[in-house]
């Protein structure tokens, strides 16, 4: 029996598209292009082959449609756009000709993108962690290495600086103690994507920058250690004039001192100083 096109009719929701039906019955759809490009018409008989190769290429027309929209979101690397065909579950041969399509007319190029990601993502953080993004995204470490080839000379360090500067102006609202703040510099710019070499010549260099705000710190809180320790001995000697058990004794004065506003710790060094 010969497969006659018995009907050829527009889509309702998209015009751009036709449904062939077959011996009466419905057998694919089609862009309407290639309606005229392999002369389908009504009355017209046509072979298995012939339609196998029309879907075929009404595939290609679809994915590369799907491509070119979803590039116009942005700019994506090969693996982004390949994967997101992928997802639309098209055969490998016709994602294979789609990604060459937008390879040949430059839709996508993987050098490129990794040159503008690199120049974009430098200004907040370091090579390492910009590495595993475009790794991730599927980018060659030839290209890789061929973009931080091509950023400014000490791009990388300068803002380095200016970050780390930043974040310790931050945290020195509320982080006093130098070996403290230095972990939480080196952390934040560790999980920025900075080598280890750069993090700790930027910190170190920022802190001996401020050495001299440490070093009155240093001073108030051995003034503070002073003060405490000459309240707490005074009390102490009169506490002792009328309580001989040592626990008592403790509990006293840590409360003594607690009520005059020092702070725990404080309480704690002292006591553990007068007391032992």
């Amino acid at each position: 029996m010969k497969n006659i096109i018995t009907k050829i009719e527009i889509q309702k929701r998209n015009s751009e598209r036709v449904n062939i039906f077959v011996n009466n019955e419905f057998l694919f759809a089609c862009s309407s292009e290639l309606v005229y490009i392999h002369n389908l018409v009504k009355g017209k008989a046509i072979e298995l082959e012939e339609i196998g190769k029309i879907v075929e290429e009404d595939n290609y027309i679809k994915g590369k449609s799907r491509a070119l929209k979803y590039l116009e979101r942005g700019y994506k690397t090969e693996k982004e756009v390949f994967d997101k065909l992928q997802s639309f579950e098209y055969d490998e041969k016709t994602i294979a000709r789609i990604m060459m399509f937008l390879i040949e007319y430059g839709f996508v190029n993987d050098e490129n993108y990794a040159k503008m990601y690199t120049n974009t993502k430098v200004i907040n953080c370091g090579k390492s962690r910009i590495k595993q993004e475009l790794l991730r995204k599927g980018i060659k470490e030839e290209y890789i290495r061929n973009a931080f080839d091509k950023l400014s000379y000490g791009i990388e360090e300068e803002r380095a600086k200016f970050l780390c500067e930043k974040r310790f102006k931050v945290l020195l609202k509320s982080e006093g103690n130098k070996i403290k703040l230095q972990k939480k510099l080196y952390d934040f710019l560790i999980r920025k994507g900075y080598d280890f070499d750069v993090v700790s010549r930027i910190v170190n260099e920022i802190l001996e920058e401020n050495s001299s705000m440490f070093c009155r710190e240093l001073e108030e809180e051995k003034e503070d250690k002073n003060e405490i320790l000459e309240v707490a001995s005074k009390r102490y000697e009169i506490i002792k004039k009328s309580e001989d058990n040592k626990q008592k004794i403790y509990k006293k004065l840590h409360d003594f001192l607690l009520r005059r506003g020092y702070s725990y710790e404080e309480i704690k060094s002292a006591l553990r100083e007068i007391m032992n």
